[in-house]
């Protein structure tokens, strides 16, 4: 027989997958209608796809996390475990809510490198009492109240705005944040209090980006806008930080480290998207601008094997998250 809480889980990855297919369905056509659309620029005839898939994506968490909260809400040690949904939630809103404002305002870079600071605060006053971070070799660290005032809103900032720079492939934010999210699940499964916790938040996420890959998959009917990628990043990030997640955050974010880099030397002006030629396969042939460059020049593949590469590169940075963030390594 299953339990009570297994069952508010099981229910709300059912609920979260359900009104992400839903949503998004009706942001399709909406958007369509409304004009809110931008051209497929890694296809030969260019089609236009509707550019706010992004709607779905916080639709389906939010209704996902408010399902686990009538779970929680009942729970011996729920004020605990409510501190964690609600913050991640409101952190994450808030940082969707800016990348709301950028598909249709077009912000200013400066804007959306500093604004997601602000909403690190809900994380922030659900982390106080901790400053102290286990880090791979060197152990636990306690960075006193530089942790707030540093530490934690610079992980927010970092984790929304890189998951920004590596896209432009169909499926290929979406895919990589599954990966990472699943990775956090697994990592909050082992554990018990606040990981756990951010664990199941981490699934929910997976059960949305399930239902958002249905439609964001190559070919892509939907791409997640702004505020789709700056959400889902900042989903993980707040995940990290909530479940004391830093050294797996640390390993799932190497390839957006790279990705801004190669992003740095063009003064933040680059693309991720290819040229495409005239049999459908897409290359570059200049310096690279983006890890999908990188990955064009390695040989002739079309857009659906970019990404798959991609995707598995990220896979073994997932790996190597689970393991140093289960394994307690420290060089005396």
């Amino acid at each position: 027989m299953i339990n009570k809480e297994l069952f508010y889980i099981y229910l709300s990855l059912i609920v979260s997958f359900i009104v992400t297919f839903l949503s998004t369905e009706w942001i399709i056509k909406q958007s369509k209608l409304r004009g809110f659309v931008g051209k497929d620029v890694n296809k030969i005839d260019k089609p236009e796809v509707p550019v706010l898939g992004g709607i779905g994506i916080v639709s389906g968490f939010v209704a996902g996390s408010f399902t686990y909260l009538i779970e929680v809400s009942d729970q011996k040690f729920s004020f605990f475990a409510e501190r964690i949904v609600i913050s991640v939630l409101l952190s994450s809103l808030i940082i969707g809510f800016l990348g709301l404002l950028d598909d249709i305002f077009n912000l200013r870079q400066s804007l959306r490198a500093v604004l997601p600071v602000f909403a690190s605060v809900p994380l922030i006053i659900y982390s106080i009492g901790h400053t102290a971070i286990s880090l791979p070799f060197l152990g636990q660290i306690d960075f006193g109240i530089f942790f707030y005032l540093i530490i934690l809103p610079a992980t927010l900032t970092i984790t929304s705005n890189a998951f920004n720079m590596l896209e432009g492939l169909n499926g290929l934010g979406a895919g990589m944040g599954l990966i990472m999210s699943l990775s956090l699940a697994y990592i909050g499964f082992r554990a018990d209090g606040p990981s756990f916790y951010a664990g199941v938040l981490a699934l929910i996420l997976v059960s949305v980006l399930l239902a958002f890959l249905i439609f964001n998959k190559y070919p892509a009917r939907v791409f997640p806008g702004n505020i789709g990628t700056y959400f889902i990043g900042s989903v993980i990030g707040a995940i990290g930080i909530a479940g004391f997640m830093y050294t797996a955050l640390f390993f799932l974010y190497i390839p957006y480290v790279i990705e801004f880099l190669l992003k740095a030397r063009t003064r933040f002006k680059g693309v991720s998207f290819g040229k495409i030629s005239p049999e459908g396969y897409l290359y570059w042939d200049s310096f690279p601008h983006s890890l999908t460059h990188v990955v064009m020049k390695m040989g002739k593949f079309k857009e659906y094997q970019i990404v798959a590469i991609l995707w598995g590169i990220e896979a073994v940075f997932a790996l190597l998250a689970i393991y140093f963030q289960l394994t307690v390594i420290v060089i005396h």
